[in-house]
This record gives C-alpha cells, structure tokens and sequence, in this order.
C-alpha cells in the first residue's frame, strides 16, 4: 500500500527497505512480498504517476541531472535524466525492449563473477514478461518470423507486457527491408544472446489499451493491497546508517526526508539499494562508503573504505545524422502544426495507432566487420592492433576488462553498434538545449558503440543529499571510442542512400537537415565531438567483481565491508551491453530477488515454506503481515 505519513511509514518495522521505488526497486518488493512473511518498505523521491497519460502514453518526471563539461567534446554538457517518479526510468524511457549478446553477460561471469554468465541470467530474461503474439498481418508487414521471434523464448506469464507496434510507422517497414536487401536482417531472437541485423523491436506496451507497460503497472500496481509492502513517496533518502555486531559493521536503517521533516526508518534484516547507477553511489559515499579522499574533504566520517565506489562509470553515447524527410511523409515534427498533435492523440486513444502509439521500435546490431566492410575505407591501422594498444596501455585495474572488450570487437558475430531510426529532426547538440527546431519535417538516424572504452565517475560534492553529484561520463576520452563512432555514422550515411529507406529521405538521403552534412573519414571524429549525446544507459558505478579489481559488491550483490547491505540496479553492471538496460535490470532484479528470498529462508531457518518451530498460526498466517 501506499502510505501518507512518513511517520507512520517510519514507525512501522521491515524485513527489508528498498531505496528506490523504480524500475529494480519496484520488482524486488513485488518478489520478495511473494512470502507473506517478509515485511518490505519502499521509500521513493518521486510521486506516484500511475494514472498520469504523459506517463502511460508512448510519448515526464525528471531529476534533471547534467554531466560536467566533457573535456573530448569541446567542453559540451550533457543532460542525463533519471526518471524521479514511481517506476523510476521505466517510466520516461524509449520502451524499447532488446535485449544484451550472450557475449555482454558471458564477459560479466569471465570477470569474476561466478553464478553470472548469459546461462545463468537467461531464465530472468524470460520470467519478467509476457509476450503478445503479433497479427499475421503484422508480422508479415514488420517480417517478423520464427528467427527474429523464438516463441520457446517469449512462453513466460511475467508482469511486464510486451508487443509489437499496433501501428504501421512512419516509414512503414523500410528499415527492415533495406537490412535485408544489404543481407544484413536479423538472424536471430535477439532475447536468445545470438544474432545481427535489422529488425522491429519489441516494445513495452499493454497491447489491449496500447499503454506504456513498466515498473509502476507491471510490478507494483497489481500488488498494491499486500498487507506486507508499504511504499512512501516524494521522500528524500539522506543516507543508511550502520551498527557494530559481532565485530561487524551492519546496515541497521535509513535516514530520510519528507516535507522538511526528518526521520529514521530501522530494518530487521537487509537495506536493498536500488537508486541506480548516479545515486547508488551518491548515496553509498553521503553512509560514508568509498575513498577517503572524496569523504574526508567533505567531514564525512569513513565507514568503509572502497575507492571504486563511483568509478568505472560507462554509458551508451549516441551519435545522430538528421536527414530532411521527403516530401508528404508526416513525421514528429508535424506536431507543431496546428491540430496535428490533438489528431493524433484522438487516434491513439481511438484505435491506439498513429504517431503516439510507439516511440523507437527500429533496431539494428551490427559487428564491427559488418559495418567496416560497407564504408569504403581503409584504416590506417589494422582494429586488432587498436585493440591490442589499448589493452596494453591501459591501467591493471582495467586490463581485463579491456581484454574482454577487444575480444568482442574482433568477433564477428557480436555485436559492437546499435543504430536505430526516429522520424523527427534533432540540432547538433540537441540534448544540450542547444539550437532551435527547424521548419520542415526530417527523420534522424543513431548509432551507438555498444561497449565504449571511455572511463568516467560519479561522486559527491557536499553533504547535502539534495546536491547532485558531480557527473562525468568522460565521454570520447578513449581514442578507440572515436574510431569506432567515426566508422559507425559513416555507416548511417550510407544507410540513407539505400533503397527502400531512401526512398523517405529528400533527395534519396543527400539532403540534411540544417547544421549537418555529407561526412568523410577526416571530418567524422570533429562531427562526433559536436553531435553526440547521451542515450541514457548509465552503468558500472558499483560494479559486481573483485574488490581488487575494481569491484563493490560480491556476486550476492552484498556490499564489501557490510552486512546486511545490497545494490541492485544498473551500478552493478561491470561492463556495458549491447542496446538498452531495461530488460537487463529488470532480469537482474528477478534474479536478485531468488538470491535474497533463499539467503533470507536460510537465515530465518524456514524450509519447505515453514519457519523451524513454528506454531501452527505462524505457519498458516505469515511472520509479519500486517493490516493495512
């Protein structure tokens, strides 16, 4: 249930507190509350916005964070947004659901990470969500068949639905098409870690109302009269606080604030972080976890001392090349017209069709080998020596990394971009609140290098939790990353010259939006500099891995140094995947919620769904349920 008053959430006692009610912190606490003997309370910055329509149509709440200035893009500041509402990023995100390679995860185990190879992870992936079969004439359309879907991998009755668009896009299905005609369609169900190509993507949607499905519907709206899950919202968490035990240091409870007014919250069993990858760690070093050198300065009294607590922070950067649409086809930027937007939101909520009824549902992964073969050049030195270079040169703390990184780009059947398509026209810098649109209508293609090589961190600046911390993805600071961004918009260039997709672009793909134009090798790595964003996949600031080697939590998600303490969301991830996160953090939370619920049993003594010793009403009513 949701709760008012902070003091009655604050009086009340848990098994579990959840920091964080978004897209891990909401899948955890409809899990765990599956044993009506596990109390869970859920404390969440945001409100509750599961009625909102700018929430549950296909397009926000926003903690509006900012980078630094990246020093490898001119000095450039890049926006970052968090979803700051009830269901977290799952709730202002692209609902694109693709999935990572086999590779991505498989990279994860290899880095000391037993229990955590694509096998392991594989059966999460499917349990979170259900899948609606597409018409035959759809599938037909979209050319959706038994490789790009393997119906033995979509058979799971999970909260979170999943489709393909009700709608024919904008573009119709051009995309897939010309990947076809390149002999470069998908060869597999991406869900299955195999395969490259072009396809139409899944997208989070409830196919019967052609809503957003997320966090917020999937996992906590159906569970909202479990008398053992209680979440307050707009409360602002100031930190976890510790206790000494058997010469332990134990996380006992979480301070919060909600209308000006302090409180204390204590836990009888876990703290469950899950404020994803920029506040986990803001959080953790605001506790008094990580490197002196950032808490000290502050007169923040070190509790445990792990310097990697806010490093090795990776996101997806993306690069766009904006093309003018050709003449007649309607695109985003109509909405500008008068009563073309109010058209297409009667139309949506009509037949849940049109331009509102799906934002990004074109996706494409390609190898390295696949993208530099169609380019038409040749680098002046060989990629394996790149590779090589960079493993060389690089810190020991990141050797293993890097090694793992190199292997992928070299194997040509993993993927190393992700390129999609939106009809609408974006200004160089567009997610800098740079420019202002340009009359017409335009469709912009992205590329993404799946696995960057750029190092970043996040860490705070002062004691107040309500300053953001300092943000910087480092982005471009590894020369490979611009190598490999050069070769990738190269690509898009040459993708909107082939038909049938250039059949939508002015002039057959020659004609560009204003600020953009036609690329050769020399000037790509400048353009890049200029051009790239952010596509919002921040991860790896509490990585899972060694201590040693750069980790913060063990392969139970326990933090090192604590008891009682776990991260779970995006932070964790070591290395960054292929596409977007959301179904990576959602597995991650499946799984995660199995290794709590069995580590919780064990310490409560419970087997076969019975507490040792019980009396017969303990065993028939639960530990702690409670009335609402």
């Amino acid at each position: 249930m949701l709760v008012d008053s902070p003091a009655e959430f604050a009086a009340k006692k848990y098994d579990f507190i959840i920091i964080g009610g978004g897209t891990a912190g909401l899948t955890l606490a409809a899990r765990l509350t599956e044993d009506p003997r596990s109390t869970v309370g859920v404390i969440e910055a945001g409100q509750n916005r599961l009625a909102d329509p700018n929430v549950l149509v296909p397009g926000h709440y926003d903690w509006v964070f900012k980078t630094t200035a990246q020093k490898y893009m001119n000095g450039r500041v890049i926006s970052q947004p968090r979803g700051k509402v009830l269901g977290g990023s799952s709730a202002i995100n692209g609902m694109m659901c693709t999935y990572s390679s086999k590779e991505d995860i498989d990279s994860w185990g290899k880095l000391g990470n037993s229990g955590w190879f694509h096998e392991d992870l594989a059966p999460y992936y499917r349990k979170f969500a259900t899948f609606t079969e597409p018409s035959k004439k759809t599938a037909e359309f979209y050319q959706i068949d038994n490789k790009v879907i393997n119906k033995e991998l979509h058979d799971a009755n999970g909260p979170v639905r999943t489709a393909f668009t009700n709608s024919k896009r904008v573009g119709g299905n051009a995309w897939v098409k010309t990947f076809d005609k390149l002999g470069l369609k998908m060869t597999a169900d991406p869900q299955s870690g195999h395969g490259n190509g072009g396809y139409s993507n899944l997208i989070t949607v409830d196919p019967a109302s052609g809503t957003r499905s997320y966090a917020g519907t999937a996992y906590y709206q159906p569970n909202v009269n479990r008398p053992n899950l209680t979440i307050l919202t707009e409360a602002q968490v100031n930190k976890i606080t510790f206790s000494h035990q058997d010469g332990e240091i134990v996380a006992s409870g979480v301070d919060f604030t909600s209308y000006g007014t302090k409180y204390h919250v204590k836990t009888e069993h876990e703290v469950l972080l899950c404020a994803g990858s920029i506040q986990s760690p803001q959080l953790l070093e605001l506790s008094g976890i990580g490197s002196r050198n950032v808490l000290e300065p502050l007169g923040i009294k070190v509790v445990v001392e792990n310097a990697n607590v806010g490093e090795n922070f990776q996101d997806h950067g993306i690069v766009p090349l904006c093309f003018q649409a050709a003449d007649g086809l309607t695109t985003f930027d109509s909405f500008g017209i008068a009563g073309v937007e109010a058209a297409a939101t009667t139309q949506f909520y009509g037949s849940q069709t049109g331009l509102l009824s799906s934002l990004i549902d074109s996706n494409a992964n390609l190898s390295y080998q696949q993208v530099d073969q169609r380019i038409g050049h040749v680098s002046s030195t060989p990629i394996s020596e790149l590779t090589n270079a960079a493993t060389n040169n690089a810190a020991p703390i990141l050797k293993k990394q890097y090694k793992l990184l190199g292997e992928a780009l070299l194997n040509p059947k993993d993927s190393a971009y992700q390129m999609i398509y939106i009809p609408v026209g974006v200004q160089k810098g567009f997610a800098d609140g740079e420019g202002t649109p340009s009359p017409g209508n335009f469709i912009t293609l992205y590329v993404s290098v799946a696995r960057p090589y750029s190092r970043g961190s996040v860490h705070i600046t002062s004691k107040d939790p309500t300053v953001a911390p300092i943000i910087d993805p480092n982005y471009l600071s590894h020369p490979l990353d611009v190598e490999l961004f050069s070769d990738g918009v190269l690509f898009l260039q040459y993708l909107a010259t082939k038909e049938p997709f250039a059949s939508l672009l002015k002039d057959g793909g020659k004609a560009f939006h204003p600020g953009f134009e036609h690329l050769t090798k020399e000037m790509a790595g400048e353009f890049c500099r200029e051009a790239l964003t952010s596509e919002y996949h921040p991860i790896g600031t509490c990585s899972m891995m060694p201590e040693s080697e750069g980790g913060v939590v063990d392969t139970k998600l326990k933090l090192y140094g604590v008891a009682n303490l776990r991260v779970i969301d995006a932070s964790i991830f070591p290395l960054e995947i292929r596409n977007n996160l959301q179904t990576s953090v959602y597995a991650v939370a499946e799984k995660a919620a199995d290794i709590i619920k069995s580590d919780w049993k064990e310490a409560k003594g419970i087997k076969n769904g019975t507490k040792r010793g019980a009396s017969p009403e303990v065993k028939r009513g639960g530990k702690r349920a409670r009335k609402s």
